[in-house]
């Protein structure tokens, strides 16, 4: 049997839960109907911790080696030893997104929104006849503008492009006085 007392709250509310009898400091007292209750359960297989809690009882309270006490007296009490083992049902394991699986998801949603902008180079609103790879940067531009979580790099590395690539295509669509020297970037290009 437990050895842990009852603190005066849990005994308050012990006694307020209409299936106990008497709840003293170190002792429980159940009413017949629930222990029947509980025995029935166990005779269909049932967790009997789930018929505790469905009555009102707090597993934390009660404490499972009193729970277990209190269920080996009922089972010779009401002539239950000879019952199957209960087989206890392993809970589904938690599916936890990471940041790689996120970071993949992304990147796919990206890819085929990339991939349907250069399908349709309309949508880019592009002037003139550009190139293939061009439509491509204007469409990786824009899914990157548009979409908050989408890594560029991991783009650019999907479709086989070095990052100087795009780069180099961002500073072109700068006005040439807006240009930025990289290594200096207070340094700025003198309209000739």
């Amino acid at each position: 049997m437990a050895t842990k007392k009852f603190t005066a709250h849990a005994q308050r509310v012990l006694n307020h839960n209409p299936n106990v009898e008497k709840c003293t400091e170190s002792k429980i007292f159940f009413k017949e109907e629930f222990a029947l209750k509980v025995c029935e359960a166990l005779k269909n297989g049932e967790d009997p911790y789930q018929v505790f809690q469905d009555n009102g009882f707090s597993i934390r309270i009660l404490g499972k080696s009193r729970i277990n006490g209190i269920l080996g007296l009922w089972k010779s009490k009401y002539n239950l030893e000879n019952l199957p083992r209960r087989q206890v049902k392993k809970a589904e394991p938690k599916v936890v997104e990471t940041a790689k699986d996120r970071r993949e998801k992304n990147l796919a949603l990206a890819i085929a929104e990339i991939d349907r902008l250069v399908a349709h180079p309309e949508e880019l609103s592009l002037e003139g006849n550009v190139s293939h790879d061009l439509v491509r940067f204007h469409a990786i531009k824009r899914v990157y503008e548009t979409k908050e979580k989408v890594v560029v790099k991991d783009v650019l590395a999907h479709y086989g492009y070095q990052y100087p690539q795009y780069y180099a295509f961002l500073q072109s669509l700068k006005p040439k006085s807006e240009f930025v020297n990289p290594l200096n970037p207070h340094q700025k290009r003198k309209d000739k």
